[in-house]
């Protein structure tokens, strides 16, 4: 079977990414540094440290420019040379002429023309091809593999990325679309996702034991589903659990979302004479909520979500007409999905809400995790003292230089109405305290 045997729930939707561990550590150091606050931004670290070698005076790595050996190894150079070669940046002076979204995009370039990065890029596309030897070979189930030759994945390559990934490709199991596969050195690493046809042709527990041996591994969405072939528990029903509280882990109530999907249906002239007699306006049409009712509990943007709906009726099934199914959206938002989840997709499902704990008596809980300060007070300050100069520099140097007011009145009118002990939030008081904080208290 592709699913566990002895779970009542089964997975039907599946994203993990993984990467080499040159782009791990690539990472690692990029926080490290944003931290420090060195770097504007994550993504700003992370491109520096592909550059690292780039800006070392002792490179091995370098751009695909030719350079005169007389020429002194600095990055300047190199942004010159890109610079002034191409037409799109003629009207600018300097690369720190250059627009923010554009020079964003040249710095861009720059590191997608370093050995570094295009290595990178291969060491991803061959771990890639390793996968979906894997894929083909230990996790597909034996009724998906009819034979040793004929295999049951694929991917086709896409004309462009996606989720801001540089490559994708399109995964097909029997040539049916079944999920996508996106990567690039710029994103770090790969990101698999596999679809509810993706999922039904996976060996679950050969995809756990795959997973758990490869490198940087991480779950990034799991949906887990329960359907109810009968309709025992209708949508009716879960919406009342809503109320009664089913749908509630902590004191903070979630959202929730009820539509009804169906058809209009023309009243005849009796009807509409009879209904304008009784409410004073003329109604012509009654919607009749026969396509199926969906409860959306949650929301996507904090990574726990509940999907209720008539399935059966999505389907026009004629054999199950009362279908209902029951679905968990889990993603990687403030909380780490264990790769454990696979094995025990009931234990989970039953552990989201009170609602669903009658799937089983186990449970296990994916727990959100506490946001914890990255920066001390000190490295706060730093980081707003250079964000304010950037955001306010030259309205400051106007007043100082146009308007030749002092430095003491210039302070003065941007502090007006303050208090000496009113200082940002995000300062770290135990490292930063106001001056004489101890002369002012009462």
């Amino acid at each position: 079977m592709n699913q566990t045997s002895n779970q009542l729930t089964k997975i039907d939707y599946l994203t993990v990414v993984f990467c080499p561990d040159e782009i791990a550590r690539l990472r690692f150091d990029a926080k490290i540094a944003f931290g420090k606050g060195d770097f504007g931004s994550y993504k700003e670290a992370y491109n520096a440290m592909l550059c690292a070698e780039l800006f070392d005076q002792q490179a091995t790595d370098d751009l695909e420019v030719e350079v005169n050996e007389a020429v002194v190894f600095d990055s300047d150079y190199y942004y010159d040379q890109l610079f002034e070669n191409n037409p799109r940046y003629r009207n600018y002076g300097s690369v720190d002429a250059i627009p923010s979204e554009e020079r964003a995009h040249f710095f861009k370039n720059v590191v997608r023309k370093t050995k570094r990065y295009k290595t990178l890029n291969s060491l991803i596309e061959g771990d890639i091809t390793k996968f979906m030897h894997l894929l083909n070979t230990e996790v597909a189930t034996a009724a998906d593999r009819l034979t040793s030759d004929d295999l049951s994945w694929s991917y086709r390559h896409n004309s462009g990325g996606m989720f801001t990934y540089e490559k994708s490709a399109t995964l097909y199991r029997h040539d049916v679309n079944s999920g996508v596969v996106a990567w690039g050195a710029n994103n770090g690493g790969v990101m698999v996702s596999f679809s509810g046809a993706g999922c039904a042709g996976l060996d679950i527990p050969k995809l756990h034991a795959m997973l758990k041996k490869m490198p940087n591994v991480k779950i990034t969405r799991l949906d887990i589903a329960y359907d109810d072939y009968d309709g025992d528990k209708s949508v009716l029903n879960y919406f009342q659990n809503l109320e009664e509280g089913g749908f509630c882990k902590t004191n903070q109530a979630p959202s929730f979302s009820w539509i009804q999907t169906g058809e209009l249906q023309k009243l005849s002239k009796e009807q509409q004479a009879e209904f304008k007699k009784k409410h004073g306006w003329q109604k012509r049409y009654d919607c009749v909520a026969n396509g199926g009712n969906t409860l959306y509990v949650g929301s996507r943007k904090n990574g726990k979500m509940a999907r209720i709906y008539e399935k059966g009726k999505q389907m026009q099934s004629q054999s199950q007409p009362n279908w209902v199914r029951a679905e968990l959206e889990l993603r990687s938002i403030d909380r780490v999905i264990s790769l454990d989840a696979l094995l025990n997709t009931d234990a989970v499902f039953a552990a989201a809400y009170p609602a669903f704990e009658f799937v089983s008596a186990k449970r296990l809980e994916i727990k959100t995790t506490t946001r914890k300060p990255k920066h001390n007070g000190i490295l706060v300050a730093e980081r707003l003292e250079r964000y304010c100069a950037q955001s306010y520099g030259k309205y400051l140097n106007f007043l100082r230089h146009v308007k030749q007011l002092p430095d003491n009145e210039i302070i003065n009118q941007l502090t007006k109405g303050l208090n000496p002990w009113d200082i940002p939030d995000s300062i770290n008081q135990a490292c930063i305290s106001p001056p004489n904080q101890m002369e002012l208290a009462p």
